[in-house]
């Protein structure tokens, strides 16, 4: 007779075994590296800035709020490769995209 019991949300969130567990790691990294480039930017410019992610290929892509906000985020495409380098070497290139509307 099998003695599994059911695991607690804490135990399956905190398992890196578990693929709720590596989403919750993958959702962690995001925010930390959304809020280290959102402190290295200047005030104004990092509220407008929603989120940040590096893809598998090296790219390090930035949500802006608006399309006025991404332009101004463009002009800072070297800054924004700098603070992204300073958590994950392995970026290469900066793509600036407009966040949907709820994202």
């Amino acid at each position: 007779m099998s003695s599994n019991k059911p695991k607690s949300l804490s135990e399956l969130l905190s398992s890196p075994k578990s693929q709720l567990g590596q989403l919750a790691a993958r959702a962690r990294a995001k925010v930390g590296l959304t809020d280290h480039i959102r402190k290295g930017l200047a005030p104004d410019l990092g509220a407008e800035l929603v989120n940040c992610t590096l893809e598998d290929d090296g790219t390090l892509v930035i949500r802006a709020s608006s399309p006025e906000w991404a332009t101004r985020l463009r002009f800072e495409s070297e800054r924004l490769l700098e603070l992204g380098r300073q958590q994950h070497p392995e970026a290469t290139q900066v793509k600036v995209r407009v966040a949907h509307p709820g994202y």
